[in-house]
């Protein structure tokens, strides 16, 4: 592939999906950006006069994950490129992109927003201003894998399903929000301090459950969107905030509600219609995140982790975290 010849601005290559080996060592990155490494990833930095890009990739078993951090000094022409075909599960914050996908013209990538891509092997375009900042981070898989995804995980269906029409761009009518739950998960990326084996397996799962938050999102896309009373939707951001810092207590709705004074099965309605999830799936997957940093980070014994969840019946703790995690309790124990 060539980089393009017309561009307006100078072009600056963003990976997309390579299979680069070149990495920066980190001892060479700025101590102002290593910050936001995460120890598991492979590391690309660049620099001139032009820009600051910082690209970070992940392999997870069938996933690639991929960060980016770009910081504009002038104007100049991102040239995101793929080396192979890809469905790419896209998240944007920072400023408002309009990319140039190519065989779809533009494509406005909008703060708090994320897609699903079909990407083909190309270089696309993406033109930034000087002063502009951008935070990418996406979660590639090769689409014959794609397919097969459901076999094992069947909340994926509905993605999986979709017809992979030629030529690039997105798999859906419209961009979606990034909700409060997805930005809670990118969080426990972006945080995640874990190297080899239990990176793998937790980042693996985080991958996962924004996979299928989106799936849920596209399940319901072609319904008229609820209204609720402002302050229900208020309660909404507070009961994730809530379930989070409770993961030592059983689910309870209807105390949740109290608490935020507002109706139960209003409440209960708004969140699963905002986030995608039902708040005591939510709840559970805070409860399994916690578990997995207290294996790791503490000698404590099954039983007094599950009790530190809310989970009184120990063995049934077991269960479910290895199901969740997809590997044995003893494995993240000994890889401590």
């Amino acid at each position: 592939m060539k980089i393009p010849n017309h561009l307006r601005w100078p072009g600056k290559v963003l990976r997309i999906e390579t299979d680069d080996t070149d990495f920066t060592p980190i001892e060479t990155i700025p101590e102002e950006y290593r910050n936001l490494v995460i120890p598991a990833a492979s590391v690309f930095y660049t620099h001139d006069y032009d820009f600051d890009m910082l690209c970070q990739s992940i392999r997870l078993g069938p996933f690639s994950l991929w960060t980016h951090e770009v910081f504009a000094m002038e104007n100049i022409t991102l040239l995101p490129v793929t080396t192979k075909p890809i469905i790419a599960l896209h998240f944007m914050a920072g400023s408002d992109v309009m990319a140039e996908i190519t065989d779809n013209g533009p494509y406005k990538l909008s703060g708090k927003e994320v897609n699903l891509f079909k990407l083909d092997a190309a270089f696309h375009e993406a033109p930034m201003k000087r002063g502009d900042t951008l935070f990418s981070f996406h979660i590639n898989v090769l689409p014959h894998v794609f397919s097969r995804l459901s076999t094992k995980h069947p909340e994926l269906a509905q993605l999986t399903q979709k017809e992979l029409t030629k030529g690039s761009g997105p798999l859906h009518d419209r961009p979606y929000k990034i909700n409060k739950v997805c930005f809670e998960i990118i969080q426990q990326i972006c945080g995640c301090r874990y190297i080899e084996m239990l990176a793998d397996k937790f980042l693996y799962r985080n991958c996962l459950d924004l996979f299928i938050n989106f799936a849920n999102q596209d399940k319901l896309s072609h319904l008229p969107s609820p209204k609720f009373d402002p302050e229900i939707m208020d309660a909404v951001p507070h009961a994730v905030k809530f379930l989070k810092e409770n993961v030592g207590e059983e689910f309870n709705s209807a105390k949740m509600a109290y608490i935020m004074d507002v109706n139960a099965r209003e409440l209960k309605a708004a969140f699963e219609a905002t986030c995608f999830i039902s708040a005591e799936q939510f709840h559970l997957q805070c409860k399994m995140y916690q578990a997995f940093k207290l294996i790791v980070n503490t000698k404590a014994e099954p039983n007094i982790i599950a009790n530190a969840i809310g989970m009184k019946d120990t063995d049934e703790f077991i269960k479910k975290f290895e199901a969740y995690f997809d590997c044995s309790y003893i494995a993240v124990r000994n890889a401590q």
